[in-house]
């Protein structure tokens, strides 16, 4: 009965770690990932060549605003995945610290 009991904790501290290392490994490839850059880079260049048109013609004067926000929001969207990156590297760290502590108490 407890060689069963101490093969459960072994099981679940296993699980526990390598739920931690995939969770480690998402969260890098997230922040690593730089998917937004592209199309950050692409809107911004959009954005000068429309805004150099917008001093001659005042109808073009909103969408030089739209594209403004649209660049802010797309700076926000990858702060918001660092962030999620981030959260997802620290508790991949957290699960493998607990493995190895679910580990040591056997």
């Amino acid at each position: 009965m407890e060689t069963m009991i101490i093969n459960i904790k072994i099981t679940m501290a296993a699980c526990l770690f390598v739920l931690g290392i995939s969770s480690c490994l998402a969260g890098a490839w997230v922040i690593l990932s730089r998917r937004y850059q592209q199309v950050l880079k692409s809107i911004s260049a959009q954005s000068a060549k429309i805004s150099s048109k917008a001093i001659t013609d005042v109808a073009v004067a909103p969408i030089v605003e739209s594209m403004s926000g649209l660049v802010a929001a797309i700076n926000q969207l990858v702060r918001t995945s660092v962030g999620v990156g981030v959260f997802l590297c620290l508790s991949g760290v957290t699960l493998c610290f607990v493995a190895f502590w679910m580990l040591s108490t056997i």
